[in-house]
């Protein structure tokens, strides 16, 4: 999550302690609570268009969130939005 106030002083660049989350510039949020589903939704997408078939990780790193409940969130976020089935898309025979 972006903390605005503080980028304009700090920058983004960030290296002080994860749960220091006032001063911070940014700090790690679980998937949703920072981009929202529409955000990942796209994401996902341009995956799928670029060809990407890959694992997505998850990292958990959102010191106010237990790290069961964050990885749930995330899962159940990336389930709802990231396309799963294979193309069924045929071009028309000439």
């Amino acid at each position: 999550m972006l903390n605005a106030p503080v980028q304009a002083t700090t920058s983004l660049l960030e290296n002080g302690a994860l749960i220091d989350i006032p001063t911070r510039s940014w700090s790690y949020v679980t998937l949703g609570f920072g981009h929202g589903e529409t955000w990942w939704r796209q994401f996902c997408y341009r995956l799928k268009m670029a060809g990407y078939v890959g694992w997505v990780s998850v990292e958990h790193k959102d010191v106010p969130l237990n790290a069961l409940e964050g990885q749930e969130k995330s899962l159940a976020l990336l389930k709802g939005v990231m396309p799963s089935a294979a193309a069924d898309y045929k071009p028309q025979d000439m």
